[in-house]
């Protein structure tokens, strides 16, 4: 079985990697760790005259999304390995919407499971906010495990 676990730097997101391989991961299962990060807001200000945005800015952000992604890639590598398991990680950074670029994903790699975890935002919050996981669970072609980040 391929189990896709989307992951971002959150404990919420550790702690449903880590109840997968608690729980029901079982000998032989192929995992993909995926981060699918949208692109860094970068600023679009120009200002009179023709002068934009000081391009050293713009490296210090892209600098500091990049470093963030080797470090969640470092972090789910080594898990991986502490698990002995076969695995791939995929942290990319996406045009699309997180929830949309999991699916995706999903789809690409074949996986017959997602994995994820959610923050438990009410409905309210949810609504207005929108919710990965909400996203995923209702537009999944593949059976979607949710682990709540917070007892309810």
């Amino acid at each position: 079985m391929k189990v896709l676990i989307a992951v971002d730097p959150s404990d919420i997101a550790e702690k449903a990697f880590d109840w997968y391989f608690k729980n029901i991961h079982k000998e032989g299962n192929e995992v993909y760790v995926c981060h699918e990060a949208e692109q860094p807001d970068l600023p679009t200000v120009f200002f009179a005259g023709g002068a934009s945005f000081p391009a050293a800015e713009i490296g210090r952000i892209m600098t500091d999304h990049n470093k963030k992604k080797n470090e969640l890639e470092n972090t789910y590598t080594m898990k991986c390995k502490s698990y002995k398991i076969k695995h791939h990680i995929d942290i990319e950074t996406t045009q699309d919407k997180p929830g949309v670029a999991i699916c995706k994903k999903a789809e690409k790699v074949h996986a017959n499971m997602i994995v994820m975890g959610t923050r438990g935002m009410g409905a309210i919050r949810r609504t207005v906010l929108g919710s990965v996981s909400d996203y995923v669970l209702h537009h999944s072609k593949v059976p979607v495990l949710i682990c709540r980040g917070q007892d309810q």
